[in-house]
C-alpha cells in the first residue's frame, strides 16, 4: 500500500472519529488524547519516511477515484507536509495542557470542537480544491469560535460572536470570488484553474474577493478587529492553536492562490498587499509595545508577524516554493506557530498562578517562576529572530528575497519589525525582572512550574531546532568550521586568562568576593558570556560571527542589568537599544554578503570582495560593538552601574569583537573608509579623554577612558586600511594592552569602592598595606594606558606615531592623547586615593584576587610588546624615553595647577549641577509626551473596533486593492 492510500484519509479521519466519540461520551478526554498522540506520531512517521519535508517526493489522492474536474484533489507537499507537522504538533502538547485543566476535562463539547478544529485544519492543508477549500475554512472558522465560546473570560460571548461576524463576512467574500472563477473558466482544481486562468477584469476582481475574504480570516491590518479580544480571551491552549494554526492555515491558502493561479495577475496588486503586510508589521509591533496584558500583547505580536507573509507574493520570484523568498516565509510561518504557541500556554500558566495577566501584577514574578519566564524570553527571542532560531531563518531568507527585487523599502520595514518585537518583548521581561517581586509569597505551588510549562519548553524548543536544522541542510550556504588561528592570538589569549580569573571572582563566597562584583546570577551569565565570546573569536565564517556578537548583546544586557539599580535598568535598556541597531545593521550586512557569495567563510568573502553597501552595514555594527566615537553612548551609561567584574568583561573582552570584525571584514574594498576612520579615530580619543577628565567616581572615568581606547583602535583599523605596514601590529598591541589593563582597573576599582579596606581602627596596619597592594597592583595598567616607558603603551604609542608617518598625516594627536589619557589616570589615582566604601562589613579582598591583579598589570604592561611591532631595541633608542615621558610630565604639571585652581572646580561643579537639573527637566517632558503618544495610539485602534469603523476599513482597502488591479 502506497503512501497516499493511507496516510492522507488519516489526518482527517482520527480527528473526524474523536469528535464522535467526544460528542458522544463514548471515550473519556484522556484517552482521546492518547489516540491523537498516537495517531501524530503514525503520521509523522509517514511524512518522513515518504521524504515529504525535504521535497523528495509528493502525495496526492482524489477523493471516491474521481479525478479534477469531477472529483476533488488533496496533495501533500513539503509546504503542507511542514505546516501540518507544526499544527500536529500544537495540537498534541496543547491537547495535554487543555487535559491538565479541570474545567475542560469533562467539556465534551469543547473536546468535540477541539478535533473538529484539528480536522479541518488539516483538510485545508491537503485540498487543492476552491470550493473544498471554502467547506474547510467554514469548519475551521466555526470550531474556532465554538472554542473561544467556551472561554470564561468571554461570558457574553462578545469576543466569539465579533469572531463569528467577521469570519462570516469573510467567507461570503470569499465564495463569491469562488462563483466568479467558476463561472468564468468552470474549473475549481487549482492546478487546473491555473493553465486555464486570463488575467482580466473577472479574474482580478475574483482574486481581490477572495484576497479580502483571506485577509479577514486571518486578521490582516485593518481587518483585525476580532483577533486581539478572541485570542486573549480564550483559554491558553485554544489561543496557542488559533494564532499558531488558524492564522497560519489562512495564510497558506493565500499563498497557494497568488503563487498559483493568480501568479499571472497584475504585480501591482502584489505590492499593494505587500504594502498591507507592511503596515500590520509596524502597527502591530506599536499596539504589542504597548498593551497592559500579557495575552493581548503576545495577540498584537501575531498581527505584526503575519504581515511578513502578505509580502511573499511580491518577493516569491518565478521559482514559486523552489525561491528563496517562498522557503523564508514557510520557515517564518512555522516557527512562528511553534514559538507562539510555547508563548500563550506560557501566559496561561503565569495567569493560572497570579489569577490575571495584568503586567503590573506580574512585576517580578521571574524570581517566583524563572522556568516560565524562560520560556517566554526564548520563544520571544526566537519571534525577535536571533541565530540560529527559525525565526531568523526565516526573516533572513525573506531579507535576501527582498534584497534581491531591490525593495529597500520592505527590506527596511522588515528589520524596524524585528526592533518593535524586541521592544516589546525587552518590556514584558523588565516587568518580570524587576525588584518588586519580593512582595509574593513563598508557596510550595512554586514548584509545579515545570510540569506547567513544559509542553510550552518543547514548543519553544522545536522552534530553534527548526532554524538549526534548516541551516544545517541549506543547499546554497557555505559555512566554516571554527578555527584558531594566530592571527587572532591578541584576542584569544588574554580571554583565556582573564576568564577563568572572572569566573574564579564571581564565585567567591567570602565578602571581600561578593564586593568585588558578584551579585546573585552573576556567574551562570558570565559562563555563558564567556562561551558567546569564544565562539565569535574562533568563528570561521561570517554567520557563525554574527551569531556570537548576537548572544554577547543579549549576554551584555544582563551583565548591566545585574546592577540592580533603577539606573542599571536605565543603561541596560539603553544598552540592549543600541546592540539591536548593530544586530540589525549586521544582519543587513551579512545578507548582502551572502548575496555576493554563496560562502560566508571569511576567506571567501575577502576573495570575493564585498560591495559598499555591506561595508557600511557591517561596519556600521561593528563600531557599535567597539563603542566607536559617534555610537559611543551605550559605554559610558552602562559600565558606572554595571556590577565591576561585569565592567570588566564589557570592557575589557567584549568591545574587541568589534575590532575582530573590522580586522577580518575590512580589506582592500574599504580603503576608501580609511582616512574617515583616522579622522574619526582620533577625534574620539581626544573627545573621550576630555570627557573623563569631568568624571567624579572611577567607573564613570575608566568608561569614558575606554571611549578614547577605542578612537585610538578605531584610527589604527583606519590606518591598517589605508595600507600602513605599522598600524596592524600596533594595533594589536593596543588590544591586548587594552583589555588586560582595563579588566584589572575595573576589578581593582570595584574591590576599593565596596570593600571595607577603609574602616576599622583596629586593623588600621592591615588595612593601609592592603590598600596600597592594590593601588599598587592598579598603578602598572595605569602607567601602561598612558604610554609611560619601558611598559608597552609606549610601544604601541610609538607604532601608531609610525603608521600616521607612514600615511603622511601629522603625529601630534597622538602626543595630545598621551597627554590627556596621562591626565585622566592620574585623576582616576587621585579619585580611588579618595574614595569612601560603601559597605557594611570590614571585609578584606582575599591575597589571591590581589596578586590575581598585579598579575594583570605585569602582563598587560609586557606581553604587547609581543605584537606590536617595536622591538625591544627601541628602548635603548637616543630619545625614546624622553619622548615617551614628555606627554605624561606635561600632564603632571597641567595636574598640579588643576588642583591649585579651586575656585575654577567649584565653578565647574555648579555649572555641571545646573546642567544636571535641566537634564532631568528634559527627561521628564520626553516621559509626558511619551505618555500622551502612547493613549494616542492605543487610542486609534480603539478607533477601528466598532462594526462601522470595520466596514470602513474593508472598503477603504477593497479600493486600494481595486485599484492596484486595473493598472
Amino acid at each position: 500500500m502506497n503512501l497516499d492510500a493511507w496516510l492522507l484519509p488519516l489526518l482527517v479521519a482520527v480527528p473526524l472519529m474523536l469528535t464522535v466519540a467526544a460528542f458522544l461520551g463514548l471515550l473519556p478526554a484522556s484517552r482521546q488524547v492518547a489516540i491523537a498522540l498516537a495517531g501524530l506520531a503514525l503520521g509523522g512517521l509517514g511524512i518522513a519516511g515518504g521524504g515529504l519535508v525535504d521535497g523528495a517526493t509528493e502525495a496526492s489522492l482524489w477523493l471516491g477515484g474521481w479525478t479534477p474536474p469531477v472529483g476533488i484533489a488533496w496533495r501533500l507537499d513539503t509546504p503542507a507536509a511542514l505546516l501540518l507537522a507544526m499544527v500536529g504538533l500544537l495540537m498534541g502538547l496543547a491537547s495535554l495542557v487543555l487535559l491538565a485543566e479541570p474545567d475542560s476535562r469533562d467539556d465534551r463539547y469543547l473536546w468535540s470542537l477541539w478535533w473538529l478544529l484539528w480536522a479541518s485544519l488539516n483538510a485545508l492543508l491537503l485540498s487543492r480544491d476552491l470550493f473544498n477549500l471554502y467547506v474547510t475554512l467554514e469548519l475551521m472558522s466555526l470550531a474556532a469560535v465554538g472554542l473561544v465560546s467556551r472561554s470564561r473570560e468571554d461570558p457574553f460571548h462578545v469576543a466569539s460572536l465579533r469572531y463569528l461576524m467577521a469570519s462570516l463576512l469573510g467567507s461570503l467574500l470569499y465564495l463569491l470570488g469562488v462563483a466568479l472563477l467558476y463561472g468564468q473558466f468552470g474549473r475549481l482544481d487549482l492546478m487546473q484553474l491555473a493553465t486555464l486562468l486570463e488575467d482580466g477584469p473577472a479574474a482580478r476582481l475574483a482574486a481581490l474577493a477572495i484576497t479580502l475574504g483571506l485577509m479577514i480570516k486571518a486578521a490582516m491590518v485593518p481587518l483585525h478587529g476580532w483577533l486581539p479580544a478572541a485570542h486573549s480571551r480564550a483559554p491558553a491552549p485554544v489561543s496557542a492553536l488559533l494564532s499558531g494554526a488558524v492564522v497560519a492555515a489562512a495564510l497558506m491558502v493565500l499563498w497557494r492562490l497568488w503563487l498559483g493561479p493568480f501568479a499571472e495577475l497584475g504585480s501591482l496588486m502584489r505590492q499593494a498587499m505587500a504594502a498591507l503586510g507592511a503596515v500590520a508589521l509596524v502597527w502591530g509591533g506599536v499596539q504589542a509595545l504597548l498593551q497592559s496584558r500579557l495575552k493581548l500583547v503576545i495577540a498584537w505580536s501575531t498581527l505584526s508577524q503575519s504581515g511578513y507573509a502578505l509580502m511573499l507574493p511580491v518577493l516569491a520570484g518565478s521559482d514559486a516554493w523552489q525561491g528563496i523568498g517562498a522557503r523564508g516565509a514557510l520557515w517564518l510561518l512555522v516557527a512562528h506557530g511553534l514559538a507562539k504557541g510555547g508563548l500563550f500556554l506560557t501566559a496561561g500558566a503565569l495567569k493560572h498562578r497570579h489569577g490575571h495577566d495584568r503586567l503590573t501584577g506580574l512585576a517580578g514574578s521571574a524570581r517566583r517562576q524563572p522556568l516560565a519566564w524562560a520560556v517566554m524570553a526564548i520563544g520571544g527571542l526566537s519571534l525577535v529572530g536571533i541565530p540560529p532560531s527559525g525565526g531568523f531563518v526565516g526573516k533572513w531568507w525573506l531579507l535576501r528575497a527582498a534584497l534581491e527585487v531591490e525593495l529597500w523599502l520592505l527590506a527596511g520595514v522588515m528589520l524596524t519589525g524585528t526592533l518593535l518585537t524586541a521592544a516589546w518583548l525587552w518590556r514584558v521581561l523588565s516587568i518580570a525582572l524587576a525588584p518588586e517581586g519580593d512582595r509574593f509569597p513563598p508557596t510550595s505551588a512554586w514548584s509545579k512550574s515545570w510540569r506547567e510549562v513544559s509542553p510550552a519548553l518543547l514548543m519553544v524548543g522545536l522552534a530553534w531546532l527548526a532554524g538549526l536544522v534548516t541551516l544545517a541542510g541549506a543547499s546554497d550556504l557555505t559555512l566554516a568550521v571554527p578555527r584558531l588561528e594566530t592571527e587572532r592570538l591578541p584576542w584569544l589569549l588574554p580571554a583565556l586568562l582573564l576568564w577563568p580569573l572572572l569566573l574564579l571572582a564571581s564565585r567567591s563566597a567570602t565578602p571581600a568576593g561578593r564586593a568585588s562584583g558578584s551579585p546573585p546570577g552573576l556567574t551562570a551569565l558570565l559562563l555563558f558570556t564567556a562561551a558567546a565570546h569564544l565562539v565569535t573569536l574562533t568563528a570561521g565564517d561570517l554567520l557563525v560571527f554574527y551569531l556570537g556578537t548576537a548572544w554577547l548583546g543579549l549576554a551584555g544586557w544582563g551583565l548591566v542589568w545585574l546592577g540592580g539599580s533603577s539606573g542599571a535598568r536605565r543603561a541596560a535598556a539603553g544598552y540592549l537599544a543600541m546592540m539591536l541597531l548593530a544586530e540589525v545593521s549586521l544582519l543587513l550586512g551579512l545578507t548582502l554578503a551572502w548575496q555576493e557569495s554563496p560562502s560566508l567563510a571569511f576567506a571567501d568573502l575577502a576573495w570575493a570582495g564585498l560591495p559598499a553597501p555591506a561595508l557600511a552595514a557591517l561596519g556600521l555594527g561593528l563600531a557599535i560593538k567597539a563603542g566607536a566615537i559617534g555610537v559611543h553612548a551605550w559605554l559610558p551609561l552602562a559600565h558606572p552601574v554595571a556590577p565591576p567584574l561585569a565592567s570588566a568583561v564589557l570592557s575589557g573582552l567584549m568591545i574587541k569583537v568589534g575590532l575582530l570584525g573590522g580586522v577580518l571584514l575590512l580589506g582592500d574594498g574599504a580603503a576608501g573608509a580609511g582616512r574617515l576612520l583616522v579622522a574619526a579615530g582620533l577625534t574620539g580619543a581626544l573627545y573621550g579623554a576630555g570627557r573623563g577628565l569631568a568624571q567624579t567616581g572611577p567607573k564613570p572615568l575608566l568608561a569614558w577612558s575606554s571611549v578614547s581606547q577605542m578612537g585610538l583602535a578605531t584610527a589604527l583599523l583606519g590606518l591598517h586600511l589605508l595600507g600602513s605596514p605599522a598600524a596592524l601590529p600596533a594595533l594589536l598591541g593596543l588590544v591586548v594592552a587594552h583589555t588586560l589593563a582595563k579588566a584589572s582597573l575595573f576589578m581593582g576599582a570595584g574591590l576599593l569602592m565596596s570593600s571595607g579596606l577603609f574602616m576599622g581602627s583596629g586593623l588600621l596596619t592591615r588595612t593601609v598595606s592592603r590598600r596600597g597592594l592594590l593601588l599598587g597592583a592598579l598603578a602598572l595598567p595605569a602607567l601602561t594606558l598612558a604610554g609611560l616607558p619601558p611598559w608597552s603603551g609606549m610601544a604601541v604609542k610609538a607604532g601608531m606615531e609610525a603608521a600616521l608617518n607612514e600615511a603622511s598625516l601629522a603625529a601630534w594627536p597622538v602626543t595630545l592623547s598621551g597627554m590627556l589619557t596621562s591626565l585622566v589616570m592620574l585623576r582616576l589615582g587621585w579619585l580611588l586615593w579618595r574614595l569612601e566604601p560603601v559597605a557594611e562589613d570590614n571585609a578584606i579582598p582575599p591575597t589571591w584576587l590581589a596578586a590575581s591583579l598585579w598579575g594583570l598589570g605585569a602582563l598587560a604592561a609586557l606581553l604587547p610588546w609581543v605584537w606590536a611591532g617595536v622591538p625591544l631595541a627601541y628602548l635603548a633608542a637616543p630619545g625614546a624615553w624622553a619622548k615617551a615621558l614628555a606627554p605624561a610630565l606635561g600632564a603632571l604639571a597641567i595636574a598640579f595647577l588643576l588642583l591649585a585652581a579651586g575656585p575654577l572646580h567649584r565653578r565647574l561643579a555648579a555649572l555641571g549641577w545646573r546642567q544636571r537639573v535641566r537634564q532631568r527637566a528634559r527627561r521628564l517632558m520626553a516621559r509626558q509626551a511619551a505618555r500622551r503618544w502612547r493613549w494616542r495610539l492605543r487610542r486609534a485602534d480603539a478607533w477601528l473596533m466598532p462594526w462601522p469603523a470595520f466596514g470602513v476599513c474593508l472598503g477603504l482597502t477593497a479600493l486600494l486593492l481595486g485599484l492596484a488591479g486595473l493598472a
